[in-house]
């Protein structure tokens, strides 16, 4: 029933002309509004460079120190409920009077039978000294640290962990692999001609298939240089290529690379060049023989911001005149929108909080403050009660946001809704056990009003169509007669569509578990469940034999994390083999964003369609949806899901399975 009414509102979408569709918020006719101001701090940590790390019922920050000598940077670490201070941890070999170099948290991977899988969550950040460091995130006891070549700036950029228990780091001079439990090297590549500055790493991938056509994929990482060149390393940071882009994007003069490596597989690298009082955005490629093809050149106004390590989707650039993102059309790239933040210089970061997803841009200047988009129409700006210069981005976890500036000073937001959940994860993290005070009767009241409210305004289109067709019978022109009938049939269309968006946000809740009678992958080996961390979720993706990975094996359920197997036999119908993966769930996170980071992580092909209710995952690897009448469909915890994956929110310990079944599109 519930499928042929979404099919019915499909049809009827589908005659309604296209409208605003600038990002999901293309509906607000007012600006979104941020949560308010619940404390602040003044850190006296120096200038505070560098995004706030915002996690797990903490933020954490980090400073230069004095200005002049660096005497007393360091990090500090706030409950995230009330602002009161856990922990400092001072760097006293930073002398420079600032620090650059992002805060990346590491979660805790013990249990992997990894002799480098760290027993704690961690802080990893390196200094302007050239050593790397280690903090442990509830103590901020130093662990381990390790130290690199610092001709001139030390370590300025961040990097992140690049499979369990291996860290990959930018230096000065190269980059370096080390072992998270201990700090041990375990790769780099150092060039004592090298520099870079603020460049951090950014991710490549390839994918290709050899004569017997088995799928073959390689990965490794970008990072950029000070005399404009691109060095592409593999997993392990040997260097592979060392691209001039300055010739190949055929530029005269001095230009540098200061910004992450941006790699999109249907883009190519984004690599945002700066030079003096100007910048350019140049998107290259290169074939299987590493060849490499300048694709785009686009000249862009002075200055250079970076978006976070990784393989981050941002396609935002940025400098002192304005912002601007990107888009792809038959492979060219357009500007799809354009911002008026300006002298923005620093760290572009995401914010989220409630249904907003929006862009923070720091914008750098004597009384700075966070430009914050939602799209092209719609911006709040984040200033801060003390001012102060602003490089350091907006640190969110979808629940608790934190801004920090060169006055030392910090600030953070939330809903007073969500302390107890908040304080809850503070407590929790610390090992405390203070017990918040309940919610009120009041709020719990006001909410329910509300949702009865909104149910009560689905009848009106109704309603109204039932008027209107009343009104036809009695009406003696027959032209107006029409369109009055035509009337009650868009209000009949209205009331349909409203019921389809109100059952989905409102009505469906998480499915019960165990009742879609398909196979679980946490039932099979029971064990899965105690392998997951506090903060992680299960993903299994179930192959049937016809479309299955040639690396697969019948009836075998397999961690490429772990490298663990386990062997089911028979294999169950229609899971002829498994594949799992734990991963790390922040609050917000839904089915969409877990599952897409496992697939990064197996580095499967996937294909998502965008459907007018939502994002559809459409294929995966070889398995192609609409294949012998099959699509991919997901379980929540043993429960078919009942809504879509962008809007299914999940949480730490739950199980999602993916199945490739008939008929479940």
């Amino acid at each position: 029933m519930r499928r042929a009414l979404l099919i019915l509102v499909l049809f009827l979408l589908a005659a309604f002309p296209a409208e605003a569709s600038e990002g999901r918020h293309a509906e607000w006719v007012t600006d979104p509004v941020l949560p308010d101001v619940q404390w602040n701090a003044s850190v006296d940590i120096g200038y505070i460079s560098t995004t706030p790390l915002v996690k797990d019922g903490l933020v954490i920050v980090k400073g230069g120190g004095d200005p002049s000598t660096g005497e007393g940077a360091g990090l500090a670490a706030y409950r995230a409920d009330t602002g009161v201070e856990i922990w400092r941890a001072l760097h006293s070999a930073s002398d420079r009077g600032f620090e650059v170099g992002p805060l990346i948290h590491i979660a805790a991977t013990a249990g992997t039978n990894n002799p480098c899988a760290n027993e704690r969550d961690m802080v990893v950040t390196g200094w302007t000294s050239g050593i790397l460091t280690a903090y442990d995130f509830v103590t901020g006891a130093e662990l381990w640290n390790h130290s690199t070549a610092a001709p001139n700036w030390g370590i300025t950029g961040g990097g992140f962990l690049a499979t369990t228990g291996v860290i990959v780091w930018p230096t000065e001079t190269g980059v370096v692999q080390v072992c998270a439990a201990n700090g041990t090297v375990l790769d780099q590549h150092h060039d004592s001609e090298l520099r870079t500055y603020r460049a951090n790493l950014g991710v490549w991938v390839s994918m290709g298939s050899d004569q017997n056509g088995t799928i073959t994929t390689s990965m490794g990482w970008l990072q950029g240089t000070e005399s404009g060149n691109l060095l592409r390393y593999d997993a392990n940071s040997n260097l592979i290529d060392d691209i001039d882009i300055v010739e190949l994007a055929n530029l005269s003069g001095t230009w540098r690379l200061r910004s992450t490596p941006v790699f999109l597989i249907e883009y190519g690298v984004l690599l945002h060049l700066h030079s003096d009082g100007a910048s350019n955005l140049v998107r290259v490629q290169w074939d299987e023989s590493g060849n490499t093809t300048l694709l785009d050149s686009i000249s862009l106004g002075p200055g250079t911001a970076t978006t976070p390590p990784g393989m981050n989707q941002l396609t935002v650039f940025a400098g002192l005149d304005d912002a601007v993102h990107f888009g792809l059309v038959n492979n060219s790239m357009f500007e799809a929108i354009r911002w008026n933040a300006t002298d923005v210089v620093g760290e572009i970061q995401w914010i989220q909080w409630e249904e907003v997803v929006a862009i923070c841009l720091p914008q750098n200047r004597a009384d700075g403050s966070w430009y914050i988009a939602i799209d092209a129409n719609h911006s709040v700006e984040w200033i801060p009660d003390q001012a102060g210069y602003v490089t350091a981005g907006c640190g969110s976890d979808g629940q608790v946001h934190a801004v920090a500036n060169d006055a030392s000073w910090l600030e953070v937001r939330y809903d007073p809704l969500d302390w107890n959940s908040i304080h809850a994860k503070s407590d929790d993290t610390l090992g405390t056990t203070d017990t918040p005070p309940p919610e009120s009767q009041e709020e719990d009241t006001s909410e329910t009003a509300g949702e009865e409210g909104t149910a009560g305004i689905l009848f009106f289109p109704f309603i109204g169509a039932l008027l209107f067709a009343f009104i036809a019978q009695f009406s003696l022109n027959s032209d107006t007669r029409r369109q009055i009938r035509i009337g009650a049939a868009l209000m009949l269309m209205l009331g349909l569509v409203m019921s389809a968006a109100f059952y989905n946000t409102q009505m469906v809740d998480d499915p019960d578990e165990d009742t879609s009678q398909r196979t679980r992958a946490g039932i099979l080996v029971p064990a899965l469940d105690d392998e997951l961390a506090e903060n992680e979720v299960l993903i299994a993706i179930h192959f049937p034999e016809s479309f299955a990975p040639e690396s697969c094996v019948e009836g075998e359920i397999y961690s490429r994390e772990t490298g663990m197997s386990w062997q089911v036999d028979p294999a169950p119908e229609g899971s002829y083999c498994i594949v799992i993966a734990a991963i790390e769930v922040e609050v917000g996170d839904t089915v969409e964003m877990v599952t897409m980071a496992m697939l990064a992580d197996y580095q499967y092909t996937y294909e998502i369609e965008q459907q007018i209710l939502g994002p559809f995952l459409r294929d995966i690897g070889d398995a192609p949806g609409g294949a012998d009448g099959r699509w991919w469909s997901y379980d929540l915890n043993g429960g078919y899901g009942p809504i879509g994956m962008a809007e299914q929110v999940v949480t730490a310990g739950d199980h999602i399975d993916w199945h490739f079944d008939p008929g479940q599109f």
